[in-house]
C-alpha cells in the first residue's frame, strides 16, 4: 500500500485540476492505496469555499470534494495564510475543510510516500503555485 498527499494550487474552475484529482483519488483508493490528505495553497484555497450555482451547466466542485472527503475519510486542509489573504471566512468552508499553517503540509508530506501537485499555469507556460 502506498500513501498519497495531494497539494492543490489551482483555482476550481480555471483549470480541470479538481476533476483530475477526484478521478485519480478514486482510482488510487480503488487500488487499495490511501490518501492522507489534500492541502490547498495559493488560489487553490478557493476550492474549499461553498458556492451557490446559478446555472445547470456548472459542476459543483466544492460539493463533490466534500462528498469525496466524507466517503473516504480524507482530510481537507487549506493554508491559513492564504485563507487570510483571500478573506474567506470559516463559515464559507465546505463541511469537511479546515485551515492550518504550512506545518500541516509538512506533516502530510513527511507521512506520505507520494506527493502530487495540482498547479495552474502562467501565460509563459511555466508552473504557477503562488498565482
Amino acid at each position: 500500500m502506498v500513501s498519497f498527499t495531494f497539494v492543490v494550487c489551482a483555482e476550481p474552475y480555471k483549470y480541470e485540476a479538481m476533476d483530475t484529482l477526484l478521478n485519480l483519488a478514486k482510482s488510487i483508493i480503488k487500488k487499495g492505496h490511501t490518501i492522507l490528505g489534500i492541502f490547498f495553497y495559493g488560489s487553490g484555497v478557493f476550492n474549499i469555499k461553498k458556492i451557490k450555482l446559478t446555472g445547470d451547466s456548472l459542476r459543483n466542485l466544492p460539493e463533490r470534494l466534500e462528498k469525496f472527503s466524507k466517503a473516504h475519510n480524507v482530510s481537507l486542509t487549506a493554508c491559513s495564510t492564504w485563507i487570510s489573504f483571500t478573506g474567506i471566512n470559516k463559515e464559507e468552508f465546505i463541511q469537511e475543510a479546515c485551515q492550518e499553517g504550512l506545518g500541516g503540509l509538512s506533516d502530510l508530506i513527511a507521512r506520505s510516500e507520494k506527493v502530487i501537485f495540482f498547479r495552474g499555469w502562467k501565460q509563459d507556460g511555466k508552473f504557477n503555485c503562488d498565482n
